[in-house]
């Protein structure tokens, strides 16, 4: 039975009850960062524009059509499509038969066989381990499902599982699971525990033969990088196709290249978290880059007045405690953009800085005062100001 893969939809069913209340003025709450494209001004001719759905959330891509092409927009929506599903079917933490969940159930201390590009990212996940000292690991599952998220009631929870995944709100073992769950706070032994099944130095890479080796019962968890590989995938498709000038945006993690008809740069608004919906506070334009967010304003939960959120530090198996409220990487790649910010997210503005200004980044803090909010960015940020 996979509860791991269970706790991580309780989340998003629960995230989805929590937005609903937002939109009906139940809760009161500020928004935090997020990520909006935004035209600059009204091109001569419109983009083809293509929505759906993948990974839980939804995607909106947006592409102009070179002059010297024919594409059918039916086929290359088919296209762009098959190439997230094939991410999200090889990489998800919700599909049991994906390979990545293959390979958590698979055997300790003996090398698997893996896609390239995962055997890549989880190469290249441990170069941000490194540069956080530990601190962001993408073998911190054992000890996300340990702390839980939150309480959340059983029947409640099937629920709002049913329509979509009847097969899991059907399973007895399930329902038993769900009722043991309740908003705590975890035992130093307890954390002790899970802590002993988490750290990417027990995961080898052999990039050569292209294996990946458990030498421990770990759970791999590349959720905080793979949205934003499925991002990238999906412009290079385009690129393939004849495509120089588009916006990809999924689930908040951009990626954007070429210039408009009109002569201009994308841009996409950065809204701050006291702002009202739909209002802009700082406007970036860049080309051939990749844009991720991160903020822990929607899977926490509260014990004796204690804010718990979802980022847990993979080091002390403690959730972060910070005044950072949302962080903004803009990178080449949005995978490595969006690894990046979930790292930022996890050590704090200060320590974030520091590393950011370090490993040469772009990146835009935005960070809880006594009175508000306030944002600082990295110097290599300021290129990507629209002035």
């Amino acid at each position: 039975m996979l509860f791991p893969e269970a706790l991580f939809r309780i989340q998003s069913a629960r995230s989805f009850l929590l937005m609903k209340r937002i939109f009906q003025g139940l809760l009161a709450v500020v928004f935090a960062a997020t990520l909006v494209a935004c035209s600059q001004t009204q091109s001569p001719v419109e983009p083809r524009v293509i929505v759906g759905n993948i990974m839980g959330t939804t995607y909106r891509i947006k592409y102009f059509v070179p002059e010297d092409k024919e594409l059918d927009a039916e086929q290359v929506k088919a296209d762009v499509h098959a190439v997230l599903q094939d991410v999200d079917g090889r990489m998800s933490t919700y599909k049991p038969d994906s390979e990545l969940m293959q390979f958590n159930r698979g055997p300790i201390g003996e090398p698997v066989k893996m896609s390239a590009d995962i055997v890549d990212l989880v190469q290249q996940s441990f170069k941000i381990s490194e540069a956080s000292n530990g601190i962001y690991d993408i073998t911190v599952g054992p000890l996300v499902n340990l702390w839980g998220f939150g309480s959340i009631k059983p029947e409640q929870a099937i629920a709002d599982l049913a329509d979509k995944m009847p097969e899991m709100a059907d399973s007895p073992a399930f329902t038993e699971w769900v009722q043991r769950q309740e908003a705590r706070v975890p035992t130093k032994e307890e954390i002790h525990e899970a802590l002993s099944r988490v750290g990417h130095h027990k995961l080898l890479v052999d990039e050569k033969n292209q294996t990946l080796t458990r030498t421990a019962p770990l759970f791999v968890d590349l959720s905080s990088i793979a949205k934003g590989y499925a991002v990238d995938m999906a412009g290079y498709k385009l690129e393939e196709l004849g495509v120089t000038t588009y916006m990809v945006e999924v689930g908040g993690e951009v990626r954007i290249r070429g210039h408009k008809p009109d002569g201009s740069l994308w841009s996409i608004a950065i809204k701050q978290p006291d702002m009202l919906p739909g209002s802009v506070n700082t406007i970036v334009q860049a080309d051939n880059k990749g844009i991720a967010t991160s903020g822990d304003y929607l899977n926490y939960f509260e014990v004796d007045g204690e804010h718990y959120s979802h980022l847990i530090n993979a080091r002390n198996g403690i959730p972060e405690r910070h005044n950072l409220a949302s962080v903004v990487v803009i990178d080449d790649t949005t995978a490595m953009a969006d690894a990046w910010a979930t790292m930022f997210m996890l050590v704090g503005e200060k320590a974030g800085m520091e590393i950011a200004e370090q490993q040469g980044l772009a990146v835009w803090f935005i960070y809880h005062t006594g009175s508000g909010f306030e944002t600082r960015h990295t110097k290599l940020f300021e290129q990507y100001l629209k002035k």
